[in-house]
């Protein structure tokens, strides 16, 4: 019974002392009788609060639970869409110098039956040969390196490396939508995170804008800009392109899963929704507005001293 409640019982005690015996006692009786039962019913109250709690606590953890899957679903299905987009890339970097080393090869026999093959022509075509064949290993092992992290942990990199490394990946490709891209990094420039998923971001913008540039049917002066720069204590990483920009009905909403402006069966709506959540998980922020061109990304990281 609480101090209250017991102050109230002897104040009253004490006026009902006046009365007889009997009517003191009745009550008396009655006021306990009265108490223990609110006291009862209020046991029965915590009771069913308590009970209330743990279901609300309950359906929290579901509903958590719910939201984590979703999540590691929408990731694995961008890891996915990503891999479908290198493997073309990568498939597209090859053809080239395989159809190169065949043509060689034709060109070896012909040359020989005609006695033209002397040392020097050997050691020309060796070296050419082995140049075709180092561009294929540089773009398989950016590959495997883009999906197989080295480490969980993060790094301290340069941004510029990384923009290179993605522009490996993806030169054929913007060479055959006659797309010219214009990178501005400030010298040395570099962030701590895990560097695979600053690649996927970046990956992610360059081809939201390859779409954009095809969707909209733009096929002259197709241009893409990478910025990079530090302010104090701000790093900032631009991708602007003269595509045209985000309809205004969409772009409020463009990083929410499953928008997109593509047509059906074209887009999954993951892209620009994982390249947010990158972002927010490096402590960034990410964020999109139309410029005079087309859409101008503008990425935000607090840089951290060690």
């Amino acid at each position: 019974m609480s101090n209250k409640i017991t102050k109230e019982l002897i104040n009253e005690i004490l006026t009902l002392s006046k009365e007889s015996d009997n009517e003191l006692h009745e009550k008396i009786e009655t006021m306990l009788d009265f108490y223990k039962s609110e006291k009862k019913q209020n046991k029965k109250i915590i009771k069913q609060n308590e009970y209330f709690l743990k279901q609300w606590d309950k359906q929290n953890i579901i509903a958590h639970e719910r939201e984590a899957k979703k999540d590691e679903m929408l990731e694995q299905q961008s890891k996915m869409a990503a891999m479908g987009e290198m493997m073309d890339a990568v498939a597209h970097q090859w053809k080239q110098p395989l159809n190169s080393l065949s043509i060689m090869t034709d060109i070896l026999i012909s040359d020989f039956n005609d006695g033209l093959v002397d040392k020097r022509y050997i050691e020309e075509l060796t070296q050419t040969t082995q140049n075709q064949i180092n561009h294929m290993i540089t773009t398989l092992s950016e590959f495997r390196t883009f999906f197989r992290p080295v480490t969980n942990s993060n790094t301290n990199f340069q941004i510029q490396e990384c923009i290179n490394s993605v522009q490996i990946l993806m030169k054929d490709e913007l060479i055959i939508h006659n797309i010219i891209l214009y990178i501005n990094i400030e010298d040395g420039l570099r962030i701590n995170g895990k560097e695979n998923e600053f690649k996927h971001l970046f990956l992610n913008l360059i081809n939201n804008s390859i779409d954009a540039f095809e969707e909209k049917k733009k096929s002259l002066s197709r241009h893409i800009y990478i910025r990079a720069y530090q302010e104090k204590d701000k790093i900032y990483i631009e991708f602007e392109d003269n595509a045209g920009g985000i309809l205004e009905h969409i772009i409020d909403n463009i990083f929410k899963p499953n928008i997109t402006t593509k047509e059906d069966g074209k887009g999954t709506g993951i892209g620009l929704y994982m390249s947010y959540q990158i972002v927010e998980k490096n402590n960034g922020k990410i964020n999109v507005h139309n410029s005079n061109m087309g859409a101008f990304f503008t990425i935000t990281l607090q840089q951290t001293t060690t």
